[in-house]
């Protein structure tokens, strides 16, 4: 519903003196059920924000890790061990 209809209907509403009050809630009720598109879109909306947050959350919790690995030097070279060093005894 767009501004346009909204305002006809209030003119509508308010002209008329003949409809009660339960046709006129009869009738923007109807109308009412009949646009179910905005609601439809806003839903689709939502979710794809979600969606895309979700992604852009994982995507970003990948990037720090990624980057804290290659700042980590704990791995690159092996560690020591007594027998490489010492040699073997017998």
């Amino acid at each position: 519903m767009n501004e346009n209809e909204l305002n006809h209907m209030l003119k509508r509403a308010a002209n008329a003196g003949a409809m009660t009050g339960i046709s006129l809630e009869s009738a923007v009720m109807a109308r009412v059920r009949a646009d179910d598109g905005r609601a439809k879109r806003w839903r689709s909306f939502v979710r794809w924000l979600l969606i895309l947050a979700a992604i852009s959350g994982v995507v970003t919790a990948g990037m720090v890790g990624w980057s804290m690995a290659l700042k980590d030097t704990t791995h690159t070279t092996p560690p020591t061990m007594n027998l490489f060093r010492e040699g073997a005894k017998p």
